[in-house]
């Protein structure tokens, strides 16, 4: 069973420049970014839509981690980006409800 490394690309089919990342680790490192941007996006509209508290740090934890280790050890962009939403919406929805969401009142 191959290791995917985002870091160095290793374990990724090799792309066709010699310092250009190949597509699935390319595919992979911009997940990350998506997956951040996604989280920022449910927190500021999907808490205000619906009236319930998000919590972001739970949601990023939540959704990060499991995406990095998705991707690490299976290598396909689609599966832990979905495995990502996933934990974004239980770590920052339930994370809102047992910790109270991240805005405080100032």
């Amino acid at each position: 069973m191959p290791i995917y490394n985002l870091l160095s690309c290793s374990g990724f089919t090799e792309g066709a420049g010699g310092w250009v990342a190949s597509t699935g680790c390319l595919q992979g490192r911009i997940g990350l970014v998506l997956l951040f941007f996604i989280v920022a996006l449910v927190r500021k509209w999907g808490g205000e839509e619906i009236g319930m508290d998000f919590n972001f740090a739970f949601g990023l934890i939540l959704s990060l981690i499991p995406y990095l280790l998705v991707i690490t050890f299976f290598g396909s962009f689609k599966i832990a980006l979905v495995i990502g939403l996933v934990g974004m919406l239980a770590g920052g929805y339930g994370g809102g409800i047992i910790f109270g969401g991240s805005e405080g009142d100032y």
